[in-house]
């Protein structure tokens, strides 16, 4: 490799910028170390000045402390025995919603002579989490006329963990009527929608009450559950029956006009408008 060196204050820039890589190189080291959420306090994290090569004896000379970008009391070092240790409840959910990636950043500062180590903790996840529903009832309204295969979209479930904690099966409680379908579509978000077995009857039952769970793929593995309340809207699909087929009526020849000759009921299954009855008189053709 050959290098070119320009002549006056081009050379001394370059050179000074090569001396700054070299102090930081020289004086600034990384850990990278990794603990669960929720760790009890106490919980071991890394032998941090072993394992930046620091001697226990000159800790506290040297004022070692640790400075940090995200929360300080959550991680602390034993300066007896150079221990990283955690010092308070860590939520990964508070410190990092859910973002794939989560650490905590330190900074180890020594003086005498100044040296400055970048240390980063990785938080993982654990299922501490379950799925949840924005409200504890989803109802739909579905007319009974919709043919099998109808698709209605429902509201699926949430998890604050990540990854495999966070990924979601579903389930209906056994029923003759709707079965489940979860599928992605195009901007990759799930989609959940109930789909209809079997014709439904308003008439048979005017309401269906069934339990969605939703499972996580933590292990162990936790749930949440909603109520489906559906409620089935009329179609005029019933005509009106009278109550009997046939009226059998005698009347004497003599009989005044405007004699109750007899007294007809008829009845719809239907309801609201649908079942609304209008009589009309029709004539026998002679």
């Amino acid at each position: 490799m050959e290098f070119f060196w320009g002549s006056g204050q081009e050379s001394r820039r370059l050179l000074f910028s090569f001396l700054l890589l070299a102090i930081w190189k020289g004086g600034n080291s990384q850990l990278h170390y990794s603990i669960p959420e929720e760790a009890k306090h106490g919980t071991f994290v890394g032998r941090i000045a072993q394992d930046l090569g620091l001697e226990l004896a000159e800790l506290v000379p040297r004022l070692f402390r640790v400075a940090s970008k995200d929360r300080g009391d959550l991680l602390e070092v034993n300066l007896q025995n150079g221990i990283l240790f955690v010092n308070s409840r860590i939520d990964r959910e508070a410190l990092c919603g859910r973002s794939l990636e989560c650490s905590i950043h330190l900074e180890v500062i020594v003086d005498r002579p100044l040296q400055v180590f970048h240390v980063e903790v990785e938080v993982r996840d654990i299922n501490d989490n379950p799925p949840r529903f924005s409200r504890p009832e989803q109802r739909l309204l579905i007319l009974e006329s919709r043919m099998p295969d109808s698709r209605f979209p429902i509201e699926g479930a949430s998890d604050m963990d990540t990854g495999a904690n966070a990924a979601l099966s579903y389930k209906l409680n056994p029923n003759e009527y709707f079965d489940l379908d979860l599928k992605r579509n195009e901007e990759e978000t799930n989609v959940l929608e109930l789909v209809l077995k079997k014709p439904l009857d308003r008439e048979e039952a005017q309401e269906h009450r069934l339990l969605l769970i939703a499972t996580d793929g933590g292990k162990p593995e936790l749930t949440g559950t909603v109520q489906l309340l559906i409620d089935v809207l009329d179609a005029n699909d019933n005509a009106p029956k009278f109550d009997k087929a046939i009226y059998n009526v005698r009347l004497l020849e003599n009989t005044p006009n405007e004699t109750l000759v007899v007294k007809l009921n008829a009845s719809d299954a239907d309801e609201g408008i649908n079942s609304e009855i209008l009589f009309n008189q029709r004539r026998n053709k002679s």
